[in-house]
């Protein structure tokens, strides 16, 4: 595959608010001005991200390259379609927090991401396992997967970042009684709120894990142990200000051996964003990386 031959097929949803409509139509004007051939698929509802990436797998074509326009949550439907490194993966940054973009250094550029799209070399990057489900990015269990569990889709979509402050105020009353239990490295730990992460941003341009990287088959284990609104309010300007990791009760470990997450009851996780998933969690890292284009440096 050269970018003489590319051809992008673009897994699109329809249902976006007015503003991503208008960056998406940025987008294509970019690419209409590259050599990529586009092919546009669009989605019809929960799910079909996963099946179209399923479909475009079985033409077994070389020099095509898969896109998710959308956010992480479109990223990740389409993540749980591809096996290994079936196809070659870009974005076109259209969500909330575009925490992938980041990392991939397009950001929330439409001009960068259609160059990256155009030219960039497809690089390995490790993606892990929770139970069935593939993750790129992280898996939350605390205090961000209270919030997103109680996340109204309405609100997301009208309100953007501002609509998971509703919900973690919504989600209040869970935060004074967490505690999970986490074995990595063969060492059993307690704590409030965990994070494990394969990238190092977090909601957006907050770094949570400096040393972290979608190119490193490793995860960061992160251990929150305070719990309760007040250390909820700590830990969210620390996350703010890129402190995180320094705070004295925030633990981070190391691992690329499977992770066994649980709790004394179901406890709901996030996983890149979405919810759905609850205690208790097996995690363990995918040893055959994806392919996926990272901007230049």
């Amino acid at each position: 595959m050269t970018p003489a031959n590319r051809r992008l097929v673009i897994i699109h949803n329809p249902t976006s608010g007015m503003r991503n409509k208008s960056r998406f139509s940025m987008a294509l004007l970019r690419l209409a001005e590259t050599r990529c051939e586009v092919e546009i698929l669009k989605t019809s509802g929960p799910g079909h991200a996963t099946f179209l990436t399923q479909e475009l797998i079985s033409r077994n074509d070389p020099d095509l390259v898969l896109v998710a326009a959308g956010g992480d949550g479109t990223v990740s439907e389409i993540l749980n379609g591809l096996t290994g490194g079936a196809l070659p993966l870009g974005v076109i940054p259209l969500g909330t927090a575009n925490v992938l973009a980041r990392e991939l250094g397009i950001g929330v550029s439409i001009d960068k991401a259609v160059e990256t799209l155009a030219r960039a070399d497809p690089v390995p990057a490790y993606t892990a396992v929770a139970n069935d489900k593939r993750f790129l990015l992280m898996l939350g269990a605390g205090y961000d997967s209270l919030a997103v569990a109680a996340l109204r889709s309405d609100q997301k979509k009208r309100f953007g970042a501002i609509a998971y402050v509703i919900a973690a105020v919504r989600a209040i009353s869970g935060f004074r009684d967490m505690k999970l239990d986490i074995k990595v490295n063969g060492t059993q730990y307690s704590a409030g709120t965990v994070v494990i992460s394969k990238a190092k941003y977090y909601g957006g341009p907050f770094i949570i894990a400096p040393d972290g990287g979608l190119d490193k088959p490793r995860l960061d284990v992160l251990l929150f142990q305070g719990s309760g609104i007040l250390n909820a309010l700590r830990y969210g300007v620390a996350l703010l200000l890129n402190r995180i990791s320094r705070l004295p009760d925030v633990e981070t470990l190391v691992t690329d051996m499977p992770i066994v997450l649980t709790a004394s009851r179901e406890f709901p996780c996030q996983c890149d964003g979405d919810g759905g998933l609850v205690t208790p969690v097996n995690i363990s890292l995918d040893p055959k990386p994806l392919m996926i284009l990272r901007a230049a440096v």
